[in-house]
């Protein structure tokens, strides 16, 4: 098992079909967390409908659980949907809702650590 960060992923790895990014930037915290910021915004027009922010939503998600994949088992992902008060989703959490609002840009930070040591 490894208990530190050692890689992370690509830009074009967090980007989103429809999408733009807006902002990006990952900060090594310590060995054993890696905080990436990413702000998306609508490709070619103002806002992001309720509908398209709750597909978006979705769509993180499911990227987190993909990144999560690709690592050691015990490095975990989780995302803060700043937006939404901080809200945090864990990968596989089951009971994660968000109420859907128009929005300019979707602010997450997605949150690489080592749940445990060995």
């Amino acid at each position: 098992m490894k208990n530190t960060i050692t890689r992370s992923f690509e830009l074009q790895d967090y980007k989103i079909e429809g999408t733009e990014l807006s902002g990006f930037w990952a900060d090594l915290t310590s060995k054993e967390e890696l905080i990436v910021e990413v702000n998306y915004i609508p490709e070619m027009k103002k806002v992001f409908s309720p509908a398209e922010v709750e597909k978006l939503v979705m769509e993180i998600r499911n990227k987190c659980s993909s990144f999560e994949a690709q690592l050691p088992e015990n490095i975990k992902c989780e995302v803060t949907f700043k937006n939404f008060g901080e809200k945090v989703y864990k990968t596989g959490q089951s009971d994660f809702e968000l109420e859907p609002k128009e929005l300019e840009e979707l602010q997450v930070a997605y949150r690489f650590y080592v749940e445990y040591y060995v």
